[in-house]
């Protein structure tokens, strides 16, 4: 499949791409890789501010040819989202250590394993799992946003994030654009190990990472549909993961039990045949 095929056209979302306020050569050719990997048009920066730019060319986003490149959404100017590990560096960072990580005991992630991320957001989460499954597992991630899913793969093939050791991660992670539920209802039966999901909170939690918060604008608030829910379990050979807010409905909704009702969020596991 050709990344045209992964990432055919931008819906819904209006885009332009500018070089920093001080362009350099090298920002000037980055705008122009950016325009075209993001399937928008480059305009002019002519010294002009962000809120000028919202203003001149009437878009939803700005995206900045910095290092890494700075997405900027006009209902929040001042809160750039860009390429970051974000969560993801302690746990990782733990688990070199030994200490296990939540997500993957609950799941059970073995190595070799195939997994979904059907909600692909910043990628914190897709980065554990991908740690979780090894040299010779993969995950699946999915994003319903275009800007998530590309900026995403503009990390994984410019190498322009500035983590040099999410590379061997990054590797792991096969990106789709569009939307769960149709991805999965096209995909066999018991085709994958685990399927997870991790929707945009409705409300935000207090102490949120604040690279999920810059994120939000970007993202599908809406709740897990059924029929996602139901073609997950068909695909999945061994689990379903939900994490939600322990006091959320959505567990009750699809027979879970939150793993720690106390915390600020919870898993709950649907095990097949179980």
């Amino acid at each position: 499949m050709s990344d045209s095929d992964l990432f055919p056209t931008m819906d819904s979302v209006s885009l332009v791409c500018v070089t920093p306020w001080n362009a350099s050569p090298a920002a000037v050719a980055r705008a122009e890789a950016l325009a075209e990997w993001f399937a928008c048009p480059r305009v002019p920066r002519r010294r002009r501010s962000l809120a000028r730019i919202f203003a001149d060319e009437g878009v939803d986003g700005v995206l900045v040819a910095e290092d890494p490149p700075r997405l900027y959404h006009r209902t929040r100017p001042d809160a750039p989202y860009f390429f970051h590990p974000g969560v993801a560096r302690p746990r990782l960072s733990a688990l070199t250590h030994g200490v296990p990580d939540r997500l993957l005991r609950v799941a059970g992630i073995r190595p070799g394993d195939v997994i979904i991320d059907a909600t692909l957001g910043t990628g914190a989460d897709s980065l554990v799992l991908a740690a979780g499954a090894g040299p010779a597992g993969r995950v699946v991630a999915i994003e319903s946003s275009f800007v998530l899913a590309r900026l995403f793969t503009w990390a994984q093939h410019e190498r322009g994030h500035g983590y040099p050791g999410m590379d061997r991660l990054l590797e792991r992670i096969d990106v789709r654009w569009g939307h769960h539920a149709d991805l999965l209802a096209r995909m066999p039966a018991n085709s994958v190990d685990v399927v997870y999901f991790d929707p945009m909170f409705r409300r935000p939690i207090v102490d949120e990472d604040g690279n999920i918060e810059h994120a939000r604008p970007w993202t599908d608030p809406r709740p897990i549909s059924d029929e996602a829910w139901h073609a997950a379990q068909r695909v999945a050979r061994r689990c379903v993961v939900l994490k939600e807010r322990p006091q959320s409905d959505q567990f009750a909704r699809f027979g879970l039990t939150p793993d720690k009702p106390r915390a600020k969020i919870a898993y709950g596991v649907w095990k097949k045949g179980g």
